[in-house]
């Protein structure tokens, strides 16, 4: 018999606290995460199962499906289980948790199991043994802060420095919002992208459900303003020690000016001054 006991839905002060203990940054496991898209889509729901051992917290999974006439479809989950991996038992609390995850998927009649994992986490003998297969890999941008602002500018191509020089001689300013204003204009641009580029994003909702759960200080938007007009701005939130480009949008009218880049460099130039480890930019296939 296991060690190990699953719990349904453990409170959300327990949850956050062991993910704080063993993350610089979990956006997506963390429990606003699922709180977040429960708001945003009213036909989600959000599975959240605990590992216990001699009372305690072991690891945590959580994900999300959207259920219709009685049946799962895709559950998705990004960057879980999240599990000690200092410990000699992490890779056996990852293996119980997806197990429990499966079968509360086959009792939700899920149809299809999607889970995205750090390549670098080496979780892939778990998931082996357990009959999963890879099916593809995103390449994730995360740039590292913590050497200071100086040190990241000169680690900066320089490309990207003189387009930021150049963007700053044009007089194109960045600022912070937080108010539905600013969100209306951010959402105007990643619309006007995803147009441009063929793909979606977010909707409205997501970014709305965003500002109304989770804390004010944990997210805004920054835009960049050149001749009056805003062109360019970013929705961010910050999770432990990491700020987070969840996305990014912008009018080509302004891209002669460059603010995509100064914008970028002005949210890592902050991000840094207040403390943060990471600038996460987001998943690429």
């Amino acid at each position: 018999m296991s060690e190990y006991s699953i719990i349904e839905n453990p409170p959300a002060k327990l949850w956050n606290e062991f993910l704080a203990k063993l993350s610089d940054g979990n956006f997506e496991q963390c429990y606003e995460y699922g709180e977040i898209s429960k708001l945003a889509f009213p036909k989600t729901k959000v599975i959240r199962l605990a590992a216990l051992k001699n009372g305690k917290l072991a690891g945590v999974i959580q994900g999300t499906y959207s259920s219709y006439f009685g049946f799962g479809m895709i559950l998705g989950v990004m960057r879980g289980p999240v599990v000690d991996m200092k410990s000699n038992n992490g890779y056996e609390v990852a293996k119980i948790l997806i197990e429990a995850l499966e079968a509360h998927a086959k009792k939700s009649r899920i149809i299809k199991a999607k889970i995205l994992v750090p390549e670098n986490w080496n979780f892939d003998d778990v998931f082996r043994s357990l009959g999963y297969k890879a099916v593809g890999k995103l390449n994730e941008y995360v740039v590292n802060l913590e050497k200071g602002i100086e040190k990241l500018w000169s680690s900066i191509s320089h490309n990207k420095r003189r387009n930021i020089k150049k963007a700053a001689r044009e007089g194109v300013e960045v600022f912070q919002s937080r108010d539905l204003k600013g969100l209306l204009t951010f959402y105007s641009m990643l619309v006007a992208a995803e147009k441009r580029g063929g793909f979606s994003s977010y909707p409205l909702s997501w970014f709305k459900a965003v500002w109304k759960i989770y804390k004010p200080e944990l997210s805004r938007v920054f835009l960049a303003s050149w001749n009056g007009k805003e062109v360019s701005g970013v929705f961010t939130v910050i999770h432990s020690k990491t700020v987070y480009a969840l996305a990014a949008g912008s009018f080509s009218e302004g891209w002669k000016a460059r603010p995509n880049d100064i914008m970028h460099w002005k949210v890592m130039e902050w991000a840094c001054r207040n403390g943060f480890a990471r600038y996460h930019m987001g998943l690429v296939s």
